[in-house]
């Protein structure tokens, strides 16, 4: 049953798309470059992820908040973001394509069978 209602609201969620991004929002950790911009945008910092094969996501950062330019962390993992006004996070587009192409796919034989023996109550 858990199963059931867990694949449901994932389906429900939908994929992430390219074009999503969390305002107020921030991840943390797997920060492997900060760049300081004079006049960043969040889109130029999604920008610089996506075209960089080692970033997952991304955070823009308003001037004032860490030092006195915007500021873009690109990231090698994808964090849970929390709540963190005054930044802009979100996936680079490589990852969100992923993400797209798997929730496209049908679940394997294997995955089926999980989900009938959760919902059939043989494993809490």
């Amino acid at each position: 049953m858990r199963a059931t209602i867990l694949l449901a609201l994932v389906l429900a969620s939908g994929p992430a798309n390219a074009d999503d991004v969390m305002d107020g929002w921030s991840r943390r950790g797997a920060v492997y470059a900060s760049i300081a911009m004079d006049d960043g945008t969040p889109a130029s910092c999604a920008a610089l992820c996506s075209r960089d094969g080692n970033c997952r996501s991304w955070v823009w950062t308003i001037a004032g908040l860490d030092g006195p330019d915007t500021q873009c962390a690109l990231l090698s993992a994808a964090p849970t973001p929390f709540r963190s006004p005054g930044r802009v996070t979100g996936l680079s587009a490589g990852l969100v394509q992923r993400i797209e192409a798997a929730a496209e796919r049908p679940p394997s034989p294997r995955e089926l069978n999980a989900l009938q023996s959760m919902q059939h109550g043989e494993h809490d």
